[in-house]
C-alpha cells in the first residue's frame, strides 16, 4: 500500500460504525469454557477458535517465521478460494479452526467490497464471516476471542472471531500499515507518519506512542523484555512494553560505491534472537552484499553486516527472512531468481540457489519447518526449500487459479532476461501461514487463497 500521511485523531469503540460486517454462513462457536447446547442434531459443526500457533506475522513475537509442525513432502492443493488481493503485510493467521486473511479487495490501493478481513474454515477454505473496512487491509493477528487488523483506511481493528463484528476501532497518523503485535492485554501497531502505537486489547483505549523518523511498514517484533521497530527513516528503537525508550539509533549502510553513509530505509519486520536484532532494508540498486544488519539488541550498536559470497550482486530487501533451526535466516532475494540463506550469527552467506525465472520485486516473506523453508516468490510459485541447503524439493505455481500446479506456465519458463512483471498470471506478494498439522495457507495477487496439506500423509 502507497504511503499517505493525514491528521492525527483517536476514536474507540463509537468508532466502528465505520466498517461492515457480511455473514456469509453462521457457525456456532462456543466463548471459552461455555458448553455449548445443540439446537439439531444436524446443525453445522462446531469450529473450535481456541489455540493455534500461526496467531500473528511469522509465527511469534520474535518474528522468526518458524514453526514446529511437521513439513510438506507431498503438496496437495485441498482446497481454494477467492477473497481478493493478499498484500505482501497480509499473512494469514489461524485462530484454531479458522483462518483469517487481511484482503486488498479486487482492486490494489482503492476501496471494494472485498476489503477488509475474511474467515474461514481452515479445512475446507469455505467462508465464514467478512468484516469490510473502509479501504485495503494489512497486517492481522489474534488474541483469544478477538483479531486485530490493520488497514489503509487509517484505522486498526478489533473483530469478534466468533462473529466477525467490529468491537473497536483507532486513527492512527494516516494509514495504518504494519503487522500487529500482541502482548498480553495490548496491540502494537505502527503508522505512516512513524508512530508506534499501544492500545489496550480490551477497548483500544490509546496507551502510548513512539515516533520513529519516516514511516513504519513491517511492524515491530519483541522479546521478553522489549519491543522493537524500524522506519523506512532508518531509525531502529527499543522500548518497554510501558513505552519507555531503552535505545534509539540511525541505522547507515554504506552509500553507492563506497560513498559516504546513509540511513538505511527498512520496510520488513526485524527478526529478534537470542542476542540481536536482525534488520533487513531496501536501497536504491545492486550492491555487493546482501540488505542485512544486525544490531545489540541491548544496546543498538551494529553487530554484523550482511557478508556476501565473491562475485555476487545483490539487491534490497522488503521481506522478513525466516529463521531455521540451524541458525540460517532464509529468504527470496530480489533482483534475482534465487533463495539465499544468512548465517545468523556473523551475517556470513551459507547459500545462494537459483530456483526460477529472475524478476527484480520480492516481496513475500518465507516460513520455515525443521526441514523445509516454504519461499513464496515474485513469479507467483511456491517454492520448498530444504532448510540447510537451500535445494528445492518441491514447487507449486499459484499464480493462476487455473493453472495451479507443479509447473511453471511456459511464459515464465522461456524469460531470458530480468523483468519488473510476470508475463502472465499474478505474483505472490502475502507471506505463507502454517497450520499446527503443517498445513500451509498461502494468498496470490489473482485474489485466492489456497490451502495445501501435504498429499502423502493421507
Amino acid at each position: 500500500s502507497s504511503a499517505a500521511c493525514g491528521a492525527s485523531t483517536s476514536q474507540g469503540a463509537a468508532g466502528a460504525a465505520g466498517a461492515e460486517v457480511t455473514q456469509v454462513t453462521v457457525i456456532a462457536i462456543p466463548a471459552p469454557g461455555q458448553a455449548r447446547t445443540p439446537e439439531t442434531p444436524e446443525e453445522t459443526p462446531v469450529i473450535s477458535t481456541a489455540g493455534g500457533s500461526w496467531s500473528l506475522f511469522h509465527g511469534d513475537i520474535a518474528r522468526t517465521g518458524f514453526s514446529g509442525a511437521p513439513s510438506i513432502k507431498n503438496p496437495v492443493i485441498q482446497w481454494r478460494a477467492r477473497v481478493g488481493i493478499q498484500g505482501w503485510l497480509g499473512s494469514p493467521v489461524i485462530a484454531g479452526g479458522l483462518v483469517l486473511i487481511p484482503s486488498q479487495g479486487e482492486k490494489h490501493n482503492a476501496p471494494d467490497a472485498k476489503d477488509g478481513l475474511h474467515a474461514l474454515e481452515l479445512r475446507t477454505g469455505r467462508s465464514v464471516w467478512h468484516a469490510h473496512f473502509k479501504n485495503d487491509a494489512n497486517g492481522a493477528a489474534v488474541a483469544s476471542d478477538r483479531a486485530v487488523a490493520t488497514s489503509d483506511d487509517g484505522n486498526i481493528y478489533a473483530i469478534a472471531i466468533q462473529s466477525g463484528k467490529i468491537l473497536w476501532s483507532q486513527r492512527g497518523d494516516g494509514k495504518m500499515y504494519s503487522s500487529p503485535l500482541v502482548l498480553g492485554d495490548r496491540v502494537i501497531a505502527g503508522d505512516a507518519g512513524g508512530n508506534l502505537r499501544a492500545f489496550g486489547l480490551a477497548d483500544g483505549a490509546a496507551l502510548w506512542s513512539v515516533k520513529l523518523s519516516g514511516e513504519i511498514r513491517g511492524g515491530a517484533s519483541a522479546d521478553e523484555n522489549s519491543i522493537y521497530a524500524v522506519s523506512t527513516g532508518g531509525e531502529a528503537v527499543a522500548v518497554t512494553r510501558e513505552g519507555s525508550e531503552v535505545w534509539r539509533r540511525t541505522v547507515t549502510r554504506p552509500g553507492f560505491g563506497n560513498g559516504a553513509p546513509v540511513a538505511i530505509s527498512a520496510y520488513a519486520a526485524p527478526v529478534v534472537t537470542g542476542s540481536a536484532l536482525i534488520v533487513p532494508f531496501a536501497r536504491d540498486t545492486y550492491y555487493d552484499s546482501p540488505a542485512l544488519v544486525a544490531l545489540d539488541k541491548k544496546t543498538g550498536r551494529p553487530k554484523w553486516t550482511g557478508k556476501a559470497l565473491a562475485g555476487e550482486d545483490w539487491g534490497n530487501i522488503r521481506s522478513t527472512p525466516a529463521l531455521t533451526e540451524q541458525g540460517i535466516l532464509v529468504y527470496a532475494e530480489p533482483y534475482s531468481g534465487d533463495v539465499v540463506g544468512v548465517d545468523s550469527r556473523d551475517g556470513s552467506t551459507r547459500f545462494r540457489r537459483t530456483v526460477g525465472p529472475c524478476f527484480f520485486p520480492q516481496w513475500a516473506s518465507p516460513a520455515a519447518t525443521s526441514e523445509l523453508v516454504y519461499v513464496p516468490r515474485f513469479d507467483g510459485a511456491l517454492y520448498a526449500v530444504e532448510a540447510s541447503t537451500g535445494r528445492v524439493m518441491w514447487q507449486l505455481y499459484l499464480g493462476e487459479e487455473r493453472k495451479a500446479g507443479p509447473n511453471l506456465p511456459g511464459t515464465h519458463r522461456a524469460q531470458r532476461s530480468c523483468e519488473w512483471e510476470v508475463p502472465s498470471g499474478s505474483p505472490i506478494f502475502s507471506p505463507p501461514a502454517v497450520a499446527d498439522d503443517g498445513m500451509l495457507i498461502v494468498g496470490t495477487g489473482e485474489g485466492f487463497v489456497f490451502g495445501i496439506a501435504d498429499g502423502s500423509a493421507r
